[in-house]
């Protein structure tokens, strides 16, 4: 066929597959302007019109460019024909995505199966005049397998291609494929999610909508525990909360008659009082161990944060101290200010290694937390030779710890891995500083007594915390890196 010139204005764009490149139409524009029209438009005469068959964009430059006629070559109206003209064309002028090729592939093979070129797939219509997957694969100069992967796109359900059909995610091709071999509830929420931008890669918007249908394995009790603390970390850290709990905390705490003076600070401005605990520390670990009901003891809780804690969050308490005020203050903050009724909780001035008053009980115990006082006597609580801060030998300590570690392995109840019951006894220790004695870290000779007494260690925290100016001063005095973690080690007893 020869071409001619025709009137651009008689030529209409209907139905057009592809949409025009605008940039791609400017480019061809400044082409035709500088060297003229090489390619030829095909159209088909449709009365005194002609519907355009190929060439959208140099249609589309020749408007651009107000020139009255274009080139081309110009057939007999045929609608089966000039879709295939139509899809052919597309197909081979690159780049089209995945999703676009698929569709170009598709209405290529219902075109030729009208036209009697291809057999229905399935049916027994296959002759030697038939084009095969493979005849049709070569046509278009790819293999077989990447002909059958790019028109399997085409499963995609057509409303997740409207939603994805113009981002990147539609270029990719084996991303296109697993997603058309996904449920269609799962395509259509992939699209969603692609479409809002609500992830990054198509890998992330696979994984997000297929957990949004996955059948969740998640308890009540767990689903609870999840939204209510912080995630679980092998390294925590804990900011003090300005809250209730805390308040009650502070009200003990910083009671006059219970503050023991450690040392005066370098600058000599201000006393350092013995450490007391956090309560978001406390409140983690009773939460994340325990249930409301629960049996908690601190057999050393010196000024009771863990048991304020424990009875803030409804657990039933037993508590152990050697320092009598301490007790008493325990015992007003959990009564008058918490209200949490006596026979809900059980305060002995006594020793918390022996733990005498239960000798004679066996697996009563669903969660142990202690801070019991540190090696070589870093801190000073009483002057009672039963309290650990008054053993200066390491020996004798560990040989008390182990006593104690002994008792709460028969008091606190068998932990099930297999049920996942879990009945710990959580310690918090550290390294101590002794100047020429050097360091000495506790978490190692905790872990070897606890071990004799056959418990099992669980779990191991460290915890971070900011240490104080005054503190920071000794260590770079001391030429020591800045200490700024504790360990809390987490014991279960496995029957």
């Amino acid at each position: 066929m020869s071409a001619q010139e025709i009137p651009v204005d008689d030529i209409q764009v209907i139905n057009r597959l592809r949409k025009v490149d605008t940039g791609k139409v400017q480019e061809i524009a400044q082409s035709i302007s500088q060297i003229g029209q090489l390619h030829n438009i095909h159209v088909a005469k449709q009365g005194s019109k002609f519907v355009l068959l190929s060439g959208a964009h140099r249609c589309a430059a020749v408007k651009l460019l107000k020139k009255p006629t274009i080139s081309a070559i110009v057939r007999e109206n045929d609608e089966l024909i000039n879709k295939l003209v139509e899809v052919s064309e597309n197909l081979a002028n690159k780049p089209l995505n995945a999703l676009e090729e698929a569709k170009f592939l598709l209405m290529r093979e219902e075109i030729l199966v009208k036209l009697g070129q291809k057999a229905v797939a399935g049916s027994n219509q296959y002759t030697k005049s038939s084009l095969t997957n493979t005849e049709l694969a070569q046509q278009l100069g790819m293999s077989k397998r990447t002909y059958q992967y790019k028109k399997q796109v085409a499963q995609i359900l057509p409303e997740v291609q409207e939603l994805i059909g113009e981002t990147r995610h539609a270029n990719n091709l084996y991303d296109m494929v697993t997603l058309s071999q996904q449920p269609e509830h799962i395509q259509l929420e992939v699209g969603k999610i692609l479409h809002s931008k609500g992830a990054r890669t198509f890998k992330r918007a696979l994984l997000i909508a297929k957990m949004k249908f996955i059948q969740s394995t998640w308890t009540k009790e767990n689903e609870e525990l999840r939204d209510e603390i912080q995630t679980p970390h092998s390294v925590m850290r804990f900011t003090r909360k300005e809250d209730r709990l805390n308040d009650i905390c502070k009200m003990v705490s910083h009671d006059e008659n219970l503050r023991k003076k450690r040392v005066s600070s370098d600058f000599g401005l201000n006393e350092i009082h013995n450490y007391s605990g956090l309560p978001e520390h406390s409140k983690f670990f009773i939460k994340y161990w325990s249930k409301e009901g629960d049996l908690v003891i601190d057999n050393t809780c010196g000024k009771g944060v863990n048991l304020l804690t424990a009875g803030y969050l409804k657990r039933r308490i037993i508590g152990y101290d050697l320092n009598k005020d301490n007790l008493d203050a325990i015992d007003n903050a959990l009564s008058n200010v918490i209200g949490l009724d006596r026979s809900q909780f059980k305060l002995h001035h006594s020793c918390g290694i022996d733990l005498a008053e239960y000798k004679n009980e066996k697996d009563i115990l669903d969660c142990c937390i202690n801070d019991i006082p540190y090696a070589l006597g870093t801190e000073k609580y009483t002057d009672d030779p039963r309290d650990l801060c008054n053993i200066m030998d390491l020996e004798q300590y560990y040989d008390r710890v182990e006593v104690m570690l002994g008792n709460l392995y028969r008091l606190i109840k068998p932990s099930n891995y297999k049920e996942k019951i879990f009945k710990p006894i959580i310690m918090k220790c550290s390294s101590v500083r002794k100047g020429g004695q050097g360091i000495h870290s506790m978490d190692t000779d905790i872990e070897l007594r606890a071990r004799k007494v056959h418990l099992t260690l669980h779990d191991k925290i460290i915890s971070e915390h900011r240490p104080t100016l005054n503190y920071l001063q000794k260590c770079i005095n001391s030429r020591y890196t800045l200490k700024t973690h504790e360990i809390v080690l987490v014991f279960l007893k496995y029957q």
